[in-house]
């Protein structure tokens, strides 16, 4: 069986077993998120559940505002397994719509609210989507698509915060499910029997690709994986009732819905959301709500570590941090100054079968995305390998007999997870109604005759000791003097350098070069200046000569995606000859620190007069 994750879903499910004897068929109908939010209506009506900007939401209010809407949607002809868009803003109400598409046994379909134009009429098309809800405030981008996605015979309605107050709203694009409008609906419970015949295997959600690769995909979420991962995860993370978790990532994205919001609802917590991540509110918000668990993903913490102290900064009772992506450079420093204790990084994919996880408490795994410590490695057989790759190819390297090559201790390699071909938890679904992109994730006969795996596209590595470092993306690893450069490898040593506040790696095509030379953006820490010569002395230090950045470039701000990942195509479309003129001038490595970069310098390069 697979660690991590997939190890968080078995540990889950026999915890279940043991205390509820959970049968499998029951288990089935439990997979529906809304039978948790049932259960808690049911047994601790007045409970708080949800915390917005100052208002409190029981468990009761949320499952009877859930019930009028999912009374409205039958009452539209939606039927189980139909699927239902949403778009729509951290607010309560993407909790009610969610959970009422989901009790009658449809699926909710989440769109990144960042899109318009053809990347959002993609996700409504490509879904066959009956029915559109968006919230008002992004009526502009939804008015760019409205009319086809009507031709297309997609019914569009305005829902949200601006739609939930009495009186009457008005929307020129489409009609408002108003209060007034949905009392005609009951509130009560909706039959059972919608559900009932909806299996492990069946489609749960639909969550959509970031689309900076091209057209957003549309990852499908079964039942099995988001059961396991509900239960599972309330185990390792620690979880009880009694904790109170923040959330200020963006709810279209796994992290927000799989972690943050089931695993507070399956112990029965409390979740604090807030409308998006706020540098200057985080810690007001987390010492005024006596929060105790933290969910976080990307560069989120580097944010908090980078800004001045703060009054509540060391005067709250958060214990927990739980997410993906933080720095591994900063694991030590952000537990020290903000006195956490547990960091609790896990590693996958939205659509995997699989992944891993790490409990940190000290820095003997800072940093580690996966820990497989002496018991697991001894007793349990693991079906996630690392295999040699070609970084630039992006295609596995195999021996004389055609069998992928497994990686070394430390040598870096793409991560691959072992996948049932029929059902169970470890089974990769694919996108939805893309079949090319989902035979590309997959790859068969790869350590033996018959076996699948699931293709991770990224690089990482595993010590001796069992822990496991996230290392790039395929596809951001350049090749440079004949050697693979991964760019977080080298991001993690700039960004120690005392001045740096944010950095972005890339390689940039050199004219009469092979390969990508190796650029830096940054952005300094307030009233510092870069020593050219110190820095160029710290990168040497701890860098391969082929590794270290050629071309410095500071901007004002750095490309960060909804879901704060940062975004590399721009900068290294714009390499090192379409920089904006309003910026500084690019800076160039020479004689062991940096210089401006000049016209006179690119044409010489150009000319073959310069070998870098």
């Amino acid at each position: 069986m697979a660690l991590g994750l997939l190890a968080a879903a078995a540990l889950g499910g026999a915890y279940l077993g043991s205390k509820y004897s959970v049968k499998n068929d029951l288990i089935q109908l439990r997979a529906v998120g809304t039978a948790l939010m049932k259960d808690k209506a049911k047994a601790t009506p007045d409970r708080v559940f949800l915390i917005f900007e100052g208002r409190s939401y029981t468990f009761r209010q949320i499952e009877l505002a859930s019930n009028r809407l999912a009374h409205w949607l039958l009452a539209q002809n939606v039927k189980p397994k139909d699927i239902i868009c949403i778009m729509l803003q951290n607010h309560p109400t993407f909790y009610i719509a969610m959970w009422a598409i989901m009790k009658i046994g449809a699926i909710p379909s989440f769109i990144n609210t960042n899109l318009q134009e053809d990347a959002l009429l993609h996700c409504l098309t490509v879904s066959n989507t009956k029915i559109f809800l968006f919230d008002p405030m992004y009526e502009n981008q939804v008015a760019t698509i409205a009319e086809k996605a009507r031709a297309s015979g997609t019914n569009i309605y305005a829902y949200g915060e601006a739609t939930e107050y009495d009186g009457e709203y008005t929307n020129s694009l489409a009609l408002a499910l108003t209060p007034k409008v949905l009392s005609a609906y009951p509130d009560n419970d909706t039959s059972e029997s919608l559900i009932r015949g909806i299996g492990i295997t069946d489609v749960a959600l639909l969550i959509y690709t970031s689309g900076t690769t091209g057209l957003p995909k549309a990852a499908i979420v079964q039942h099995a994986r988001l059961n396991g991962i509900i239960w599972g995860s309330s185990v390792l993370s620690g979880m009880t009732k009694d904790d109170t978790s923040y959330c200020c990532l963006p709810l279209y994205h796994s992290s927000a819905v799989y972690m943050a919001t089931h695993i507070t609802l399956n112990v029965g917590g409390t979740l604090v959301l807030a409308r998006k991540f706020s540098v200057t509110r985080f810690w007001d918000d987390i010492y005024n709500n006596n929060v105790t668990i933290f969910f976080y993903i990307g560069e989120l913490c580097r944010y908090l570590m980078n800004r001045d102290p703060h009054p509540y900064e060391n005067k709250h009772k958060l214990h927990t941090c739980f997410g993906n992506g933080m720095p591994p450079e900063i694991w030590n420093q952000f537990r020290a100054r903000f006195g956490v204790k547990n960091i609790c990084e896990f590693y996958g994919a939205t659509e995997g079968p699989g992944g891993t996880f790490n409990l940190n408490k000290n820095e003997h795994s800072a940093g580690a995305v996966g820990y497989y410590g002496p018991l697991i490695r001894t007793f349990i057989r693991s079906d996630i390998k690392i295999i040699k790759i070609d970084p630039i190819k992006e295609e596995p390297i195999r021996d004389k007999n055609g069998f992928c090559i497994e990686c070394n201790y430390d040598e870096p390699g793409e991560m691959i997870i072992g996948m049932q071909a029929q059902g169970g938890r470890a089974r990769f679904d694919g996108y939805y109604k893309n079949n090319n992109a989902t035979s590309k994730k997959i790859i068969q006969n790869a350590l033996k005759k018959g076996d699948v795996y699931f293709r991770t596209g990224d690089l990482l590595k595993m010590n001796k000791d069992g822990m496991i470092y996230f290392l790039d993306r395929l596809g951001d690893t350049f090749r440079w003097h004949s050697e693979n450069v991964a760019t977080t490898e080298v991001s993690q040593v700039v960004a120690r350098y005392p001045s740096v506040a944010e950095t972005n790696v890339y390689g940039v095509k050199v004219p009469n070069h092979v390969g990508r030379a190796g650029m830096v953006s940054l952005i300094l820490r307030p009233n510092t200046q870069l020593d050219f010569a110190d820095f160029y002395q710290h990168l040497s230090k701890h860098l391969p000569k082929y590794a270290v950045p050629i071309f410095i470039r500071f901007v004002p701000s750095m490309n960060i995606t909804g879901t704060f990942k940062q975004q590399k195509t721009t900068f290294r479309d714009q390499g090192i000859d379409k920089v904006p003129e309003n910026e500084q001038p690019i800076y160039w490595l020479k004689d062991k620190t940096y210089v401006p970069f000049t016209v006179e310098d690119y044409d010489q390069i150009a000319a073959g007069k310069h070998k870098l």
